[in-house]
């Protein structure tokens, strides 16, 4: 609904109040320095944003042109909250991590671009709206091309899983075109010169065409002090005739890669079906050992790894794949879908996976892990417990766990013996045959 006068007349005074970045419990830099979109052309303020689910978002990449959607009503209504100090629902995600004390991207985004406040200031109008758009922070998903279909994600970020949905006719399954909207591509191009951080995830990002025209013209323009980051399942390290390593050696800042990898072995293989976890962690120790590269995880705490975390985690340390010298390797406390997080556990299992928890904390501490590394993993414990949905999720759980079972060829129960109770019909537990 439109603004009063006065509401738009309080934005540039309280924007001009140079501690609302740091005190405003709604405030983020996001909405000013960045505009995420999904492979469907589904533009929202970020990757975890309400609009990410939805079918209209704030704008799409495939019809509109950068600044159209940047000044699209929901936008501009975004930005006011936020100067206002009112939740907006888009940032439900940030709010719930926040509310169990757990490390949200809001709070993160703050911090790391800061810099640019006073610069948000001067290209605010009253409306919310920008006279200009400056794209300090890089996250656009030109397509969904990945060769994993992992559980935790689905069909609308995997080509392989669009594949797998056709051939089994599940309902509504269709192939993402690919975004040609020239104009939309040419306008990121031109933002590269503002760019501090560019973020590259996908589907896969390394065996996406649109990232090396990205990475070729960043050197073309001698913009090499970007910071990349990336999340990538380090299947592939070389692409078509590209060399990944040799391209990155261009950038003067360390090359973030945090590799999407959530346990080892058969579990890796079943949770991010498509992994060789042989080959991938030889990637791993390739990428590891490269000097100009900061290798982490970006882990996805799911109901697949969280009764055997420790298992995992220990797996890591022993093979000196994660050692104390090395950069936080994170753990994302994953909301969605909510069939698989840690919620729909059991009251019992959840205590098991305290317990795993427990254990990994005190592996980390004796190995002399710096503390902030460890809360990594004392932050999960609180959101475990944050929520109780296993009667709400658990036919949905059980039911698409036995569906791609059996179109993959896996078992859930072979896989994760420790969970293999949770796969089997009530009726089945009280009166067993």
């Amino acid at each position: 609904m439109p603004r009063s006068k006065s509401a738009k007349s309080l934005l540039k005074q309280q924007l001009k109040d140079d501690k609302l970045i740091e005190t405003g419990s709604t405030f983020c830099m996001i909405p000013w320095i960045h505009l995420h979109t999904s492979p469907t052309g589904i533009a929202a303020p970020c990757c975890i944003a309400k609009s990410c689910g939805s079918d209209e978002g704030v704008g799409n990449s495939r019809k509109q042109n950068l600044m159209e959607i940047v000044n699209s009503d929901k936008m501009k209504y975004l930005r006011l909250d936020m100067m206002e100090g009112m939740r907006n629902t888009e940032c439900t995600n940030c709010y719930a991590h926040e509310e169990q004390g757990v490390s949200s991207f809001r709070k993160m985004v703050n911090e790391e671009f800061k810099e640019y406040y006073d610069d948000v200031i001067n290209h605010t109008n009253p409306d919310g709206s920008l006279s200009k758009f400056k794209m300090r922070y890089f996250d656009i998903r030109f397509n969904n091309i990945c060769n994993f279909k992992c559980r935790t994600c689905g069909s609308g970020f995997s080509t392989q899983w669009e594949q797998e949905d056709l051939k089994h006719k599940v309902p509504f399954a269709k192939i993402i075109p690919k975004n040609n909207n020239p104009e939309f591509l040419e306008d990121v191009i031109n933002q590269i010169d503002h760019m501090k951080t560019a973020y590259f995830a996908g589907g896969e990002p390394l065996i996406t065409e649109e990232h090396y025209i990205l990475l070729e013209e960043m050197i073309r323009r001698k913009k090499t002090d970007i910071h990349l980051r990336y999340n990538t399942n380090l299947s592939n390290i070389k692409f078509k005739d590209k060399d990944l390593l040799s391209l990155w050696k261009h950038f003067t800042n360390r090359i973030d890669v945090y590799a999407s990898i959530d346990h080892y072995g058969e579990r890796a293989e079943y949770i991010r079906h498509g992994t060789d976890w042989a080959l991938v962690e030889s990637n791993f120790i390739t990428v590891k050992k490269t000097p100009y590269i900061n290798l982490q995880t970006n882990t996805v705490l799911s109901v697949f790894n969280c009764l055997t975390f420790y298992e995992f985690w220990s797996y890591l340390i022993d093979k000196d794949l994660y050692m104390p010298k090395d950069s936080t390797y994170s753990v994302y406390n994953m909301a969605t879908p909510p069939h698989l997080t840690c919620h729909i556990l059991p009251q019992e299992y959840k205590e098991k996976a305290k317990e795993s928890m427990e254990k990994a904390i005190k592996l980390m501490k004796f190995k002399g892990f710096d503390q902030w590394k460890v809360k990594q993993l004392e932050d999960t414990i609180p959101w475990i417990f944050a929520n109780n949905t296993w009667e709400q999720h658990k036919k949905e759980f059980r039911t698409e766990t036995k569906r791609l079972d059996s179109i993959r060829g896996e078992s859930f129960t072979k896989t994760f013996p420790e969970l293999g109770k949770l796969i089997i019909d009530d009726r089945k537990l009280l009166w067993p045959v």
